[in-house]
C-alpha cells in the first residue's frame, strides 16, 4: 500500500511525503480471487495507520484507489467497507486500462520532451503497459503479477531456473500478442516495486534520488535475477537495496520484466519513481479521477 500526503505540485509533479508498506493483499487469495481474512486484517491495520498519518498531517481531501487484487476479488465490497470506515472515503476501483493510463500519466513526468514512451508497471496481480506520446496512450493490462505468478517451483527457497525461464518465455509471448499493432516507442520506462528494487540492488542501496532515472539493460536484469535466484530466501532478504518483503517475489518480477522488455524490443529502460501514485494525484487534483475508467 502506498500513501502520498500531497501538498501541491511543482514542475516535477505532485510533492509531499510518501510511504510504502507491503501488506500482501493477494497472498492467500482463493482460486476465484477472494481475498483472505488475514489479508483483510492486514489491510485494516494499515488503513488505521494511514488515517492516523492523515490526521497528524492536517486537512486533506482523501482519494483512495484500488488495482488488480481488489478488482479481481468477489469480496471487494469488504475492502470498500474498510476504506469507508477508516478513511471516510469512497474507494475507486480502477480497470486495468485505467490503471495503465494513470501509471503512464505519472511516468511521463520523468520525460522532458514529446518522445513516444512505453511504460511498464508490474504489480502483484497484473502488469500494465501503456505506449504513447500524448495524454491518451494505447494500453493493455494482463493478469501477470509477481504474487500471482510466484507459485510452485518459482516460490521455492531457491526458485528453479527452468521455471523462471518458462515464465519469462510465456510472459513475452503474452505481451507480444497483446501489444500487436502498438506504435513503436523511443524510450521504455519501468515503474513500481520490481523495477525500483532491481535498480536499488544494482546500485547497492535504496536511494530514491539514485533509483529515479537509473538505466537498466536487459542483460543486467538477467544477471541480477540469476544472482538473486541462486540465494536462499533468508539471504535474499539481506541483499543491500532489496526490501525484505520483496525478496520472495523479486525473481518472478524480474522474469516478467524481461518478458515485457523483450516483447517491446527494448534493450534498456529507465526506472522512474514517478508512477501510478503521481497519476492518481494529478487526476484527483484535476477532478477527473473517475474518468480513468473505473469499475462501478
Amino acid at each position: 500500500m502506498r500513501l502520498l500526503l500531497c501538498t501541491g505540485c511543482d514542475m516535477q509533479g505532485p510533492i509531499g511525503r510518501r510511504q510504502t508498506e507491503v501488506i500482501g493483499l493477494k497472498q492467500g487469495a482463493g482460486g476465484d480471487g477472494t481475498l483472505a481474512e488475514d489479508a483483510l486484517t492486514r489491510l485494516d491495520r494499515r488503513l488505521l495507520a494511514i488515517a492516523g498519518a492523515i490526521e497528524r498531517a492536517g486537512e486533506f481531501d482523501v482519494a483512495v484507489v484500488a488495482t488488480s487484487a481488489v478488482r479481481d476479488a468477489p469480496n471487494r465490497r469488504r475492502v470498500e467497507e474498510l476504506v469507508h470506515a477508516r478513511l471516510g472515503a469512497e474507494l475507486v476501483v480502477l480497470t486495468g486500462t485505467g490503471e495503465a493510463e494513470l501509471a503512464y500519466r505519472g511516468a511521463r513526468l520523468a520525460t522532458v520532451d514529446d518522445a513516444t514512451v512505453a511504460v511498464i508497471d508490474i504489480g502483484g496481480a497484473s502488469t500494465e503497459i501503456a505506449v504513447g506520446s500524448t495524454a491518451t496512450p494505447r494500453s493493455i493490462s494482463l493478469d501477470l503479477g509477481v504474487v500471482r505468478t510466484t507459485t510452485g517451483a518459482r516460490a521455492a527457497d531457491r526458485p528453479d531456473p527452468e521455471a523462471i525461464k518458462v515464465l519469462r518465455r510465456d510472459a513475452r509471448a503474452a505481451f507480444e500478442a497483446a501489444l500487436a499493432g502498438f506504435p513503436p516507442h523511443d524510450v521504455a520506462i519501468g515503474v513500481a516495486g520490481t523495477f525500483t528494487s532491481l535498480a536499488a540492488v544494482d546500485i547497492g542501496k535504496y536511494d530514491s534520488e539514485l533509483v529515479h532515472g537509473h538505466v537498466l539493460s536487459a542483460t543486467r536484469v538477467e544477471e541480477l535475477i540469476a544472482g538473486l535466484a541462486a540465494l536462499p530466501l533468508a539471504e535474499r532478504r539481506r541483499v543491500p537495496g532489496l526490501h525484505p518483503d520483496r525478496a520472495a517475489v523479486i525473481v518472478t518480477g524480474g522474469a516478467l520484466a524481461l518478458g515485457a522488455m523483450e516483447a517491446l524490443a527494448s534493450s534498456t529502460l529507465t526506472v522512474s519513481e514517478r508512477d501510478l501514485l503521481d497519476g492518481v494525484a494529478l487526476a484527483a487534483m484535476d477532478g477527473d479521477l473517475r474518468a480513468a475508467r473505473t469499475i462501478s
